[in-house]
C-alpha cells in the first residue's frame, strides 16, 4: 500500500459516506469572514439532533456554563460566535466517522477530545490570541488515526502506539496519519489553521502558518499522555516541547491545575460517546 492508495481512499470516502450537505453549509460558514451568529443559529436550529449535541457540549464543564446553556440562543449568547462554529463543526465530523462503530473509534474521539480541552485549557492560561478554532483542532488532530484504522483494521493494530509510530505507518500506508488526516481535512475544504494543526501535531516547528495554534495542539497531545494515560494516545515528549512551553511561559502550577480539571471532566466525557 503507498500514498496513492491512501489519496484514492480519502477521496472515496467523500462517495461512500457523502459529506452530509449540513456539514458543507457549516463550513461554508466558517469560511465566510462575513457570516453571522443568525446564520449560524437558523442552521443548527433546523436539525434537532445537531442542535442537541451542541448544547450537550456547551453544557460541559469545561466551558464553564454547566446546566445554563438551554437553547442554540444561549449557547451562542455564552459560548460565543467562534466556538460555537467550532462545536458544530466538530459534531458534524463525527457524525461521518462515528464513535459507536467500534471501540477503538470511541476511544480515538476520547482522546481528541481529551487532547481538545486541554488546547482550550492552555489557550485561556496564555496570554496570547490562539486562534478560535483550536478546540476544533485539538478534537480532529487525531482525525488520520480514525481513517487509517478505516482503511484497514488489521494494519492499524499492527502499528499499535509506539515512538517509532510514524515509522511504522509509513511502511504499513506509505504515509503518517498526520499526513492522512490533512490530507482529508483539505479535501473537505476545512480552514487552513486546522488543516495545519492536523498536519503538524507531532512536528510543530515544521508548519509553515498558524505557529501558535499549531505548538497550542502539541503540547497538548503531549500532556495527554501526561494527565490521561490510554493506549490511544501517541503524544510523545520532545524537545520541541520543552521549548514550547517556554514560549508559552506555562509553569507546572498552570499544567498541574489543567490536569486535575481534565481529571474531572473524564467521566462526563466518556459519557459523551456512549
Amino acid at each position: 500500500m503507498d500514498k496513492n492508495d491512501i489519496k484514492e481512499f480519502v477521496k472515496g470516502l467523500n462517495k461512500s459516506y457523502t459529506i452530509p450537505s449540513l456539514m458543507s453549509r457549516i463550513l461554508a460558514i466558517t469560511r465566510n469572514e462575513n457570516s453571522s451568529p443568525q446564520e449560524l443559529y437558523n442552521l443548527i436550529s433546523h436539525d434537532q439532533a445537531l442542535a442537541e449535541r451542541v448544547i450537550i457540549l456547551a453544557n460541559s464543564a469545561m466551558f464553564g456554563h454547566s446546566g445554563n446553556v438551554k437553547s442554540i440562543k444561549h449557547a451562542v449568547l455564552f459560548l460565543g460566535y467562534n466556538n460555537i462554529k467550532s462545536i458544530a463543526l466538530a459534531m458534524a465530523v463525527m457524525d461521518i466517522f462515528p464513535a459507536h462503530t467500534s471501540f477503538k473509534v470511541k476511544n480515538l474521539w476520547i482522546h481528541g477530545y481529551e487532547v481538545a480541552y486541554i488546547a482550550a485549557a492552555i489557550s485561556d492560561a496564555v496570554s496570547m490570541a490562539a486562534p478560535s478554532e483550536i478546540f476544533l483542532c485539538g478534537l480532529l488532530h487525531d482525525i488520520g488515526r480514525v481513517i487509517l484504522y478505516r482503511k484497514d483494521h488489521d494494519k492499524f493494530f499492527e502499528i499499535g502506539v509506539s515512538d517509532d509510530i510514524f515509522d511504522k505507518e509509513i511502511e504499513m500506508f506509505g504515509c503518517t496519519h498526520a499526513e492522512v488526516g490533512s490530507l482529508y481535512a483539505e479535501h473537505v475544504r476545512m480552514p487552513d489553521d486546522i488543516v495545519l494543526a492536523i498536519r503538524h501535531h507531532h512536528q510543530p516547528s515544521k508548519t509553515s502558518g498558524n505557529k501558535l495554534g499549531v505548538s497550542i495542539v502539541a503540547i497538548a497531545e503531549a500532556l495527554s499522555r501526561r494527565f490521561s494515560p490510554r493506549i490511544e494516545d501517541d503524544g510523545i515528549w520532545t524537545e520541541e516541547h520543552d521549548a514550547i512551553l517556554l514560549e508559552l511561559s506555562l509553569g507546572e502550577d498552570e499544567l498541574q491545575s489543567i490536569g486535575e480539571k481534565l481529571g474531572r471532566l473524564r467521566r462526563e466525557i466518556e459519557r459523551f460517546f456512549t
